[in-house]
């Protein structure tokens, strides 16, 4: 009875959720983002979102539950919250935290797949400002060592992907190639080393016009004939490395409060270029703040928000930039706001090491999607509805909810566990219809035997009655 109550459950349900989880006795709801979510951890609850993805492997995409030894088999991709379309990016098992009811998993396995083998071309926007060269330029013998780094040259140029440059740039006053001309790609290592040794400790200097940088570095850059050329042949997809040491400041008489009209207008432009459809190109920003923030707090939550002085400066509205503001350090608010916008990550680093960590995360192997399995401590906690919670600790506010709900009556076949295998492999539901059809037909049989052998001895003895006249 519980097999065959389960059975027209699934016939005559009338909505996609709650979907059964193919071979068990879950069923799973359509995961819930949170409002603030700044990426969108899209978890594919169901064989169709999983072929909407196209995804190679959808065994491994699928979601899987065991009841016996408490795991749970989930996927999931990157979306952005703000346009139909996926983001591809480097996650570590460290940087996916899994929730269950408000209890943090410990025993969790991330793989990713399908890596992205398309054309990647970096755009390193790096602060050319006066302030990068006092105390000897110590700041810019920081980006220096770290873009020598071989962790960068090997994450800007993989062995695995010949597709990919790098377009080096500073800006001030104006932006310009490091060599003072127009910038150009570079697609290999040995040109890439060479321009860093020669040009990039060449002293410049002048007021920080970042939001201008910013500006060019999305809009005239990439269109400048041999970049869009190298973009479009190569399929390549533009990253954005934004480095800064201070604040956008294009006057003396700058004020903080003063730049919070040209943030908006700087995170309007970026938001436009990532979100209309007419776009084939949708560069991904990251910044980066060499230094430490010039105050306490951060860019304030939630997607959108318009830039308010309050907001981009607290007490600090009406101080001058020059020389108060940037004395007390880096404008991280606003490289918040625009890595936000940008749908990449914003980071605060004063070593060389940990900037070259920076550089080398932002041009690390991305993938499609990734499948996530969890175990957890007692399969007890399968044994009633629970929610699941995915987390990136690698983007700010990422987070997605899913609800799972066990069957109650009927479990599914017990999963089967592989020597020196981590995870348990699923049970098809075919394995018990092996054992039950047997059981099943017996006790047909038996139903039919008594009385086939009555009517046989009925007509072995001849004790039928005879027929009346």
């Amino acid at each position: 009875m519980p097999l065959l109550l389960l059975l027209v459950g699934c016939l005559f349900q009338t909505t996609e959720f709650p979907a059964p989880i193919e071979g068990t006795t879950y069923r799973i709801e359509d995961d819930v983002p949170a409002k603030d979510s700044e990426v969108r951890v899209d978890i594919m609850t169901n064989r169709r979102e999983c072929m909407e993805a196209k995804v190679v492997d959808l065994d491994a995409c699928m979601p899987r539950a065991d009841r016996a030894s408490g795991e749970l088999h989930l996927s999931f991709r990157l979306r952005d919250p703000q346009a139909p379309t996926d983001i591809y990016r480097a996650i570590s098992q460290d940087q996916l935290k899994v929730i269950q009811d408000r209890n943090i998993q410990n025993q969790v396995e991330l793989i990713p797949h399908e890596p992205i083998g398309t054309g990647q071309l970096f755009v390193l926007v790096i602060d050319g400002s006066g302030s990068m060269w006092e105390n000897d330029g110590a700041r810019i013998r920081k980006v220096y060592a770290a873009l020598l780094a071989p962790k960068v040259i090997d994450a800007f140029y993989p062995s695995h992907n010949s597709k990919t440059g790098v377009v080096a740039v500073r800006f001030s006053d104006k932006i310009t190639g490091l060599d003072g001309g127009p910038p150009k790609v570079v697609t290999n290592r040995e040109d890439y080393e060479k321009l860093i040794r020669e040009q990039l400790l060449t002293k410049t200097g002048g007021y920080t016009h970042l939001y201008d940088a910013l500006r060019v570095s999305l809009t005239d850059l990439l269109e400048y004939e041999p970049i869009g050329t190298f973009v479009k042949i190569k399929g390549a997809e533009p990253t954005v490395i934004l480095l800064t040491d201070g604040f956008n400041n294009e006057a003396a008489s700058d004020t903080c409060a003063t730049n919070a009209p040209k943030l908006q207008a700087a995170v309007d432009m970026l938001r436009e270029i990532r979100t209309t459809q007419a776009t084939s190109v949708r560069p991904t920003v990251y910044t980066v703040g060499l230094g430490t923030p010039y105050r306490k707090g951060n860019k304030p939550k939630g997607l959108n928000d318009a830039v308010t002085p309050q907001a981009l400066c607290g007490q600090f509205m009406d101080y001058r930039i020059d020389p108060d503001l940037e004395d007390k350090g880096i404008d991280h608010v606003s490289l918040q706001w625009i890595a936000e916008a940008g749908g990449g990550k914003s980071y605060v680093r004063e070593k060389a090491k940990d900037l070259a960590t920076v550089f080398a995360s932002a041009a690390a192997t991305r993938y499609r999607w990734y499948e996530v399995w969890y175990k957890v401590p007692d399969n007890f906690y399968h044994r009633r509805s629970f929610n699941v919670e995915f987390q990136l600790l690698s983007y700010d506010r990422a987070l997605t909810t899913v609800a799972v709900h066990p069957g109650s009556w009927l479990d599914a076949p017990t999963a089967t566990h592989a020597t020196g295998a981590t995870w348990h492999t699923p049970t098809p539901f075919r394995a018990s219809l092996a054992i039950l059809m047997p059981a099943l037909g017996g006790i047909v049989l038996l139903n039919y035997l008594g009385p086939a052998m009555f009517n046989a001895r009925r007509a072995v003895f001849r004790r039928a009655r005879p027929r009346r006249r």
